[in-house]
C-alpha cells in the first residue's frame, strides 16, 4: 500500500529535527561551513526577504541537487559533503 501524504510527513518529521528561527540563526554563527537553503521558488521570494547567504533551492529540485547517483551537471556540488550542516527552511 502506499503512503499517504500524512504519513510521509509523520515519518519526516520522527527523523529530522526542527528548530527555531534563532536557533538556525546561532547555529550559522558557530559553524561557517553551515549552509541554509530556502526551498520556496526563488520567484515567490523577494531579494530583501531573504535571509543572508541563503541559497535558493526549490523543494522540488533539492532531493536532485543532494542525489550523488546522478549526473554530476545536476547536482549541487555543496551538497556532496554529508557531514556539512544543513538548514532548510
Amino acid at each position: 500500500m502506499a503512503k499517504s501524504w500524512t504519513d510521509m510527513v509523520n515519518e519526516a518529521k520522527s527523523q529530522v529535527t526542527g528548530i527555531s528561527p534563532e536557533q538556525a540563526y546561532q547555529r550559522l554563527q558557530e559553524d561557517q561551513e553551515a549552509m541554509l537553503i530556502e526551498v520556496r521558488d526563488a520567484e515567490s521570494v523577494p531579494e530583501q526577504d531573504r535571509a543572508p547567504n541563503v541559497t535558493m533551492i526549490s523543494l522540488g529540485s533539492l532531493p536532485m541537487r543532494a542525489d550523488l547517483e546522478i549526473a554530476e551537471r545536476l547536482r549541487d556540488p555543496r551538497l556532496e559533503d554529508r557531514s556539512r550542516q544543513v538548514i532548510v527552511t
